[in-house]
């Protein structure tokens, strides 16, 4: 593996470890105690300031990647199929949900990575990483985890979707709570995984 690779590894690596506290314990994302000891390993050569970067760059181009999918996919889409809103059908807009979230995801999270990784790692860093027995397998199986949790995801969005619209369930509040909740439970995961680290 080349440097660049092993600095999205070693990104890849510090970012399950601030998003399981360093447990290890994500239902899809689980991996053996000798990939796991790997991944903190290259986790160590990633310092406060280059994670932050990475985070937001990835945040960012992912944001605007998905925002080119549902603007150059998803309306598209929609326009040709009802030119007149409201004889949009359920089933026709959410498979053309789903199939712009599979685009938006599955493609644009994976560049998105690229990219922040890219961006992130300085020279010093990459000086820091050396490739070890395992270091390829262990990156492809980080590639297809991030495919399989997005094949589930567009997977169970559509009859999910359908059913909130037969049961007129008003997802407002609900999508809210679980957005805040989530933010709140990788805010605590991050500061135990900052605190862990310099005891």
């Amino acid at each position: 593996m080349d440097k660049a690779s092993l600095a999205r590894l070693a990104f890849w690596g510090m970012n399950m470890s601030v998003a399981t506290g360093g447990r290890n314990n994500w239902p899809g994302f689980r991996y053996t105690p000798t990939e796991w000891t790997r991944l903190e390993k290259l986790s160590k050569a990633v310092d406060g300031t280059a994670f932050i970067r990475f985070v937001l760059i990835v945040t960012v181009v992912f944001i605007v990647l998905a925002g080119c999918a549902v603007v150059g996919l998803l309306l598209p889409i929609m326009i040709a199929l009802y030119p007149n809103p409201a004889d949009t059908r359920p089933l026709p807009f959410v498979l053309a949900l789903a199939s712009t979230a599979l685009l938006a995801i599955g493609i644009g999270l994976p560049l998105s990575l690229r990219v922040g990784a890219w961006a992130s790692a300085s020279d010093a860093m990459k000086a820091r990483l050396y490739e070890e027995t395992g270091d390829t397998a262990l990156a492809a199986k980080a590639a297809h985890q991030i495919t399989r949790m997005t094949v589930v995801m567009c997977g169970l969005l559509v009859p999910g979707v359908l059913l909130w619209i037969a049961f007129d369930i008003k997802g407002g509040p609900i999508v809210t709570a679980l957005k805040w909740l989530a933010i709140g439970l990788m805010g605590v995961s991050a500061v135990h995984t900052v605190v862990t680290r310099k005891r």
